[in-house]
């Protein structure tokens, strides 16, 4: 593998007169360094010149003319090497602290306490775009919340703007899909765009970002999410569910800001001072009525805890929905007790998993119910584990349902042709379910702000965060937008499809959820023993691989295939259907021919996924979508191969009759799938 920047950075040497520590971070930028200098520290971002360095240039631009109120502050600059300079390097301020979606995770905010949190933050972008500032990579993690008076601070201007900086082309700066606003996402897929032409960023487009923001602190996943073509049309729709009605501790005046802030920009909150005015009038409604904005707005870590926002009880007269409930369970926020610690959480989620040290459960309201609704008392509502002892004749008779169901289907699967391959993207539900809904009792797992679905399931399984989907195909009418770049899907009037979404009930639904109770109680089905066909791959892949990203047709890349044990080349089994495999190293971009400089297009533990098909002799891979550890999701299109072997697919390896492959495999990017 070509030498990264991490290894010509090492801790302890000295850089331009500052003695290195730690990596600190990666964004698509550059690298920033924890480094101390006459026994001050401070942050080192090296940005390459050769692949972005016109970015950096911009950012040294706006942040050597400004100094702005709870914004991290330039202190200098250099090139470096001084001999033949590859990057530029901007000397920042060190802010000690976590992202504000880590601080969330780690405290369980109430409400009053977001809104401490933004107000702050609306000031300091009031007096950035005061200066005709737009920072246009407004996201929670390019938020600090400073250790010790707990201030929000706005960093990373990388992809900023303002009158006189230098230009760098392109229809939209560079920013996370989720955070667009309608406007911004309209523009991108205009039919009539003219080649060069950049899209007006606005200071709506920061209240928008802000928006999703507060959407994500308030019920811990996005308004919009899923594929590309399909956040697009969401984003454009709007209509996102209120955040009080996700999650009902959410006083209704904060949704219906944050409702106001996601809204088409003609009824968007106008600016920031009025904003401003909006968040104060908030915290004088908090101290009038404490016992609304004082409850945090998650279930916190105890032994007994539930997971999900109040419900009436529904075991008893309706156990489909009370099983789907159980399912997807909400992840809890909080820093767990000495009690619950486990081993360190499994490698699937993009993000860290939160395993601090013990620290006690903060203390309780004086109340312990919003209204309306009133959540039942512990006195009157059976906890988890409760509910699951009573479920347990239910979910026995859904198990032996299944059970019955999957053999007449392995039956029938003898007699008729295989089914098709499952859409990529569409929700599925991988076993083993985990321990935590054992009726033996609770076990905790990690939570994550970007990737709401669990850890046992792939990225895109849960859809938690994603608008609903239906549990069969459905007919859809496709909708091109762009020309050869992007489209996105609408359900048909009438389909079975929107019949779900409204309630009807389906087969396809109670296979599904007693699929999801039997877990590995049922045997697999027959699996498809033929090579896939040709295929052209999803609506823009090739222009966000190749442009985007900076990838070249034909490139690879190492990954490891789910199962993987560390240090051991043992094959792992697999199975048609969704597949889900990790990034293994940075995938940088733009190195010479010593692997030195460039830029991380793809960073390390980035997921990707898509199908697996099972041939008679090899197993092919069909990769659609890439989600980084920090929940940017791109479309592409890839395939896997097998370490150093340059035919698609990967070779069977005979175990019993079992279907295994070999652990480590390679990504390839393609133009089409063969």
């Amino acid at each position: 593998m070509k030498p990264t920047l991490e290894d010509v950075v090492r801790p302890d040497m000295v850089v331009g007169g500052y003695r290195i520590e730690k990596k600190l971070g990666a964004g698509g930028f550059g690298k920033v360094f924890l480094s101390w200098r006459d026994g001050s520290p401070c942050a080192l971002k090296f940005i390459h010149l050769e692949s972005v360095g016109e970015w950096g240039w911009r950012e040294l631009f706006i942040m050597l003319r400004h100094e702005f109120p709870n914004v991290v502050k330039l202190l200098s600059h250099f090139k470096w090497p001084e001999e033949k300079p590859e990057y530029l390097v901007l000397v920042m301020e060190y802010v000690p602290g976590v992202t504000l979606y880590q601080w969330a995770r780690d405290n369980n905010p109430c409400a009053r306490e977001l809104v401490e949190k933004l107000l702050p933050l609306a000031r300091a972008l009031m007096a950035v775009h005061a200066k005709d500032v737009k920072h246009r990579d407004l996201k929670g993690d390019n938020v600090l919340v400073r250790d010790g008076n707990g201030g929000p601070v706005l960093v990373d201007f990388g992809a900023g703007a303002m009158p006189g900086a230098p230009r760098v082309t392109g229809a939209l700066a560079p920013a996370n899909l989720r955070y667009r606003s309608p406007e911004a996402v309209s523009f991108f897929l205009r039919e009539n765009r003219k080649r060069g032409e950049s899209y007006d960023y606005a200071v709506t487009d920061e209240l928008y970002a802000l928006g999703v923001i507060l959407y994500v602190l308030a019920v811990d996943v996005y308004p919009f999410n899923g594929p590309d073509d399909e956040l697009m049309g969401e984003i454009l729709a709007g209509n996102p569910k209120p955040p009080h009605v996700r999650n009902s501790r959410v006083p209704r005046p904060l949704s219906e800001l944050c409702l106001r802030l996601l809204a088409k920009a003609n009824a968007r909150v106008p600016d920031d001072e009025a904003l401003c005015v909006a968040l104060e009038k908030l915290l004088e409604e908090a101290k009038a009525d404490p016992r609304r904005w004082e409850m945090p707005l998650c279930y916190g870590w105890t032994v007994d805890g539930r997971t999900t926002e109040d419900a009436p009880e529904l075991l008893g007269y309706d156990s489909q929905a009370w099983l789907r409930r159980w399912i997807r369970q909400k992840p809890k926020r909080g820093r767990p007790p000495a009690s619950l610690v486990v081993a360190p959480a499994p490698p699937e989620p993009p993000a860290p998993p939160v395993v601090a040290p013990a620290s006690p459960e903060p203390p309780a309201p004086p109340t312990v119910a919003p209204a309306p609704p009133e959540p039942p008392t512990a006195a009157t509502v059976p906890t988890l584990r409760t509910r699951v002892r009573r479920a347990a004749p239910v979910l026995m008779a859904v198990v032996g349902l299944a059970v019955v169901g999957l053999g007449l289907a392995h039956l029938l699967g003898q007699l008729q042709p295989p089914p098709s391959t499952p859409t990529p993207g569409q929700p599925v539900l991988t076993p083993p379910v985990p321990a935590e809904f054992s009726p033996d009792g609770p076990t905790p797992w990690a939570t994550y702000v970007h990737e709401v679905a669990p850890p046992w399931k792939p990225p895109e399984a849960d859809a938690g965060a994603a608008p609903p989907r239906a549990d069969t195909p459905a007919p859809v009418t496709t909708v091109t937008l762009s020309s050869g770049t992007t489209r996105m899907k609408k359900k048909a009037p009438g389909s079975q499809a929107e019949k779900e979404k409204k309630g009807n009930g389906s087969t396809g639904n109670n296979v599904l959820l007693a699929v999801a109770a039997a877990a590995n109680l049922a045997c697999p089905g027959a699996q498809v023993r033929k090579e896939p066909a040709p295929q052209v791959c999803p609506a823009g892949a090739v222009e966000t691989m190749t442009r985007q990203l900076g990838l070249r047709l034909g490139e690879r890349h190492g990954a490891g295939m789910p199962g993987e044990k560390h240090g051991s080349s043992e094959p792992v089994p697999v199975k048609a259907g969704p597949i889900s495999v990790e990034l293994a190293g940075d995938w940088d971009v733009g190195t010479d021919a010593m692997g030195r400089g460039g830029r991380t297009a793809l960073p390390s533990g980035t997921h990707l996924t898509g199908q697996l098909c099972i041939g008679e002799k090899r197993v092919y891979g069909r990769i659609t979508q890439a989600v980084t550890p920090t929940g940017d999701r791109f479309t592409v299109c890839m395939e896997l191969i097998g370490q150093f072997d340059e035919e698609r697919g990967l070779e069977i390896e005979s175990d019993g009759g079992a279907i295994k492959v070999h652990p480590r495999v390679e990504v390839k990017t393609v133009e089409r799938f063969e």
